[in-house]
C-alpha cells in the first residue's frame, strides 16, 4: 500500500514533471515521452533532462514504463502523490447549476439520493453510489409491520426527516396483522424521536423486566432488534453508471469486468468495501482510496472518491463514485464534496 507521505520525497521539479505527466496520461491515456513534455513546458527543460527526471521518478516507484522505449505512466504512488497535492477543489459554475436543476423538485429522501446517485455517474463519467443511512441510526418517527406469510415479516421505518426504509425480518413464531399493528403503534409511543439502536437497548432491557407482559409482542421485537446490526444487507444503495466502466479502454478484460459487475449487484459486499475504506479514513470531507488501498485485487486499478452526509445530526450516509485510476480528480473530488454537503441539507430541510 503507499504511503500518503510519499510527496514529500520530491523537490519542486520533479514534483512538477510528474503532475504534468499525471495530467496528460488523464486527458489521453498513453504513455508520456520527455519530448511531449517538453512541448508542453515550452522547452523551458530539454527532453534529456526530463528523461533524468523521469527515470529518477520511475527508480523512485512514482512511474513506470509499460513497454521498451516507451514512454512513462503513472504508478499507484504517482498517483497517491498527485492526489495529496491537490488542494481545495470547488466544483464549477456549470456543474452547479446542473446539479441544482436535477434535484430542485425532489420531493422525498429516496428521490433525493437516488438522483444524486445519476449527478454523480453523468458528471464524472464513473460510477456513481449513494449509500442511504444505517436504519440502526434512524430516529424513529413511524414504524409497520407487515405480515407476507411463510414466516416473514416486512418492516417499515420512517426517520425524523422522512426517510423511508424497509427491512424483511424472519420469525420462527406465526402474528397476525392485528398483533403486528399492536407492536408498531406500542414501539411509536414509547419511542419516538429515538434511534434504533437506543430501541434495540432499551427492548433489551425490557424483555428482561416485563417477560411476562406483552410476551407474544416481546418475541417479535426480539427479532426485528435481532436485526438491527450494521453487518447486515443494506437498507439503500443508489448505484447509476455502471456502464461508463465499459466505455474505458482500460477495462477491456471481460473477466475483471464481471467480477466487478457483480460485486455491483450483490450490493452488501459492494458497501463492505466502501465501508471498510471509509473506517481507515477521516469521517469528514473528501476520501479517497486509490487502487491497493482498497484492499480488493480485483479492484487494483480503481480508485473511490467517497464524502459522508448526515441527517439530523446523528444518521450518517455516505457517497461517491468508483473508477479507473486514470481519472479526472479534481472534478470527482469537487463534485462528491459538493454533493454531500448539498445532500445532507437538503434531507434535514
Amino acid at each position: 500500500m503507499t504511503s500518503k507521505d510519499d510527496s514529500r520525497q520530491l523537490d519542486d521539479r520533479p514534483r512538477e514533471i510528474l503532475r504534468l505527466i499525471v495530467r496528460s496520461y488523464i486527458n489521453t491515456g498513453e504513455p508520456v515521452g520527455s519530448r511531449t513534455l517538453s512541448k508542453v513546458i515550452d522547452w523551458r527543460l530539454s527532453p534529456a533532462t526530463i528523461r533524468n527526471i523521469m527515470a529518477d521518478l520511475e527508480e523512485s516507484g512514482f512511474l513506470v514504463q509499460p513497454h521498451t522505449s516507451a514512454g512513462r505512466v503513472p504508478s499507484e504512488k504517482g498517483y497517491r502523490c498527485y492526489v495529496d497535492s491537490i488542494g481545495d477543489s470547488r466544483v464549477s459554475k456549470q456543474d452547479e447549476r446542473y446539479i441544482s436543476r436535477v434535484l430542485s423538485d425532489s420531493d422525498t429522501p429516496e428521490e433525493i439520493m437516488s438522483r444524486a446517485s445519476y449527478l454523480l455517474s453523468m458528471i464524472t463519467n464513473n460510477v456513481g453510489i449513494v449509500i442511504a443511512p444505517p436504519m440502526a441510526q434512524t430516529l424513529l418517527k413511524h414504524i409497520e409491520f407487515v405480515t407476507l406469510g411463510e414466516g416473514k415479516i416486512l418492516v417499515i421505518v420512517v426517520s425524523n426527516s422522512g426517510l423511508v426504509q424497509r427491512k424483511l425480518v424472519r420469525v420462527a413464531d406465526h402474528y397476525s396483522q392485528e398483533e403486528l399493528d399492536r407492536a408498531g403503534k406500542y414501539l411509536v409511543e414509547k419511542f419516538v424521536g429515538k434511534s434504533l439502536m437506543q430501541i434495540r437497548n432499551d427492548l433489551l432491557q425490557m424483555m428482561q423486566d416485563e417477560r411476562t407482559i406483552y410476551d407474544g409482542m416481546m418475541s417479535l421485537l426480539q427479532a426485528w432488534r435481532d436485526s438491527l446490526n450494521t453487518d447486515s444487507e443494506p437498507e439503500a444503495v443508489y448505484v447509476q453508471g455502471a456502464a461508463n466502466i465499459l466505455n474505458k479502454p482500460e477495462f477491456a478484460d471481460v473477466e475483471r469486468m464481471r467480477h466487478l459487475f457483480k460485486m455491483f449487484e450483490e450490493k452488501s459486499r459492494l458497501v463492505k468495501i466502501l465501508n471498510e475504506c471509509i473506517a481507515s479514513q477521516a469521517a469528514d470531507g473528501v476520501n479517497i482510496s486509490i487502487g491497493s488501498e482498497l484492499g480488493v485485487p480485483t479492484m487494483r486499478d480503481f480508485t473511490l472518491i467517497t464524502s459522508s452526509y448526515a441527517s439530523n445530526g446523528h444518521n450518517t450516509g455516505f457517497l461517491g463514485i468508483i473508477g479507473p485510476t486514470r481519472m479526472e480528480y479534481e472534478r470527482g473530488i469537487s463534485v462528491v464534496g459538493y454533493l454531500g454537503r448539498l445532500i445532507g441539507e437538503m434531507i434535514n430541510a
